[in-house]
């Protein structure tokens, strides 16, 4: 899989983020402004669908030219940390973590369970970084695609979901195979 690539100008970003379902870069163009007020709320994220204008017709297991989407997340360098390529509104939850089950290890999938303003930071009962965490915790991760869109270690992922689940904020789902 090619790395994902972004171009950062004064008011502009240009991102190329790999869609798996396409098997190539889908090109994005995305208003720096709406970036940074994104960031404001921890972690900005684009939902793009889009079809793939040259599918395999050969390969009856191409779906490429159906519309699906990418959902792609951007920090605050403006640098792609994360994308996920799925059909419909959301991953389902077979497609979460799906070839680690397949091999027999137990996925981990982080879900917020309440809601928590932005107030939150501000009033010290949050850190930013617990609060971004958050912002990826949308059910469509596993924990270690999490860690890596925050872009921390899954031992440091652990320990904020650890503390974030004893205040009520959010349940680990687990799957696996058995």
């Amino acid at each position: 899989m090619p790395e994902n690539k972004v171009k950062k100008y004064f008011s502009l970003i240009e991102a190329w983020a790999w869609c798996d379902i396409c098997n190539d870069m889908v090109a994005l163009k995305l208003n720096k402004k709406e970036i940074i007020d994104g960031l404001k709320m921890g972690m900005y994220t684009k939902e793009y669908k889009h079809v793939n204008k040259y599918p395999d017709h050969e390969d009856a297991e191409d779906l490429s030219a159906q519309e699906h989407a990418i959902y792609v997340y951007i920090n605050d360098n403006y640098d792609i940390t994360g994308v996920k390529s799925f059909f419909g509104d959301s991953p389902s939850m077979a497609d979460i973590g799906a070839a680690a089950i397949q091999a027999g290890v137990e996925v981990r999938i982080p879900v917020v369970v309440k809601d928590v303003p932005e107030m939150s930071v501000h009033l010290g009962m949050l850190t930013m970084e617990e609060y971004k965490l958050l912002k990826v915790c949308d059910g469509m991760c596993a924990v270690e695609e999490v860690a890596s869109i925050v872009q921390k270690s899954i031992d440091e992922v652990d320990k904020m979901l650890d503390k974030m689940r004893k205040k009520g904020l959010v349940k680990v789902i687990r799957r696996s195979n058995a």
